[in-house]
């Protein structure tokens, strides 16, 4: 590996971990736009995500990582291509009896979204 590559890792603050994970950002008022996506690494303080670069993305929104059942309030830090790199400013455990109201709509979208998920009565 070229110091290059070696000096361009260890600029991270921790590890990030490899995913390819179902994800989906949510945007705009309400936060009434969305997207689905691809987590392709994660780390305590940050993402990587691949979506289609047709997709414009907010400076700030919201990542849901549907199989882990968290939203992250993100800032976004670059965009190239299908790929975006973000901060993660908060964690939501969507499991939990209530969420904050503004995280609503993407709590009901992960819940509809799960695939043993019992039918509404």
């Amino acid at each position: 590996m070229s110091r290059f590559h070696q000096a361009h890792l260890e600029r991270r603050g921790e590890p990030r971990v490899a995913l390819d994970a179902r994800a989906r950002v949510f945007q705009g008022q309400g936060l009434a736009l969305w997207a689905d996506c691809v987590i392709k690494d994660l780390s305590a303080s940050g993402a990587k995500i691949e979506l289609s670069h047709v997709h414009k993305l907010s400076p700030r929104f919201v990542l849901l990582h549907l199989e882990a059942g968290n939203a992250f309030e993100v800032i976004l830090k670059w965009r190239r291509g299908d790929l975006a790199g973000m901060s993660l400013e908060r964690t939501h455990a969507l499991v939990a009896p209530t969420v904050e109201p503004h995280l609503v709509t993407v709590r009901e979208a992960w819940m509809a979204l799960q695939p043993n998920r019992p039918p509404a009565p």
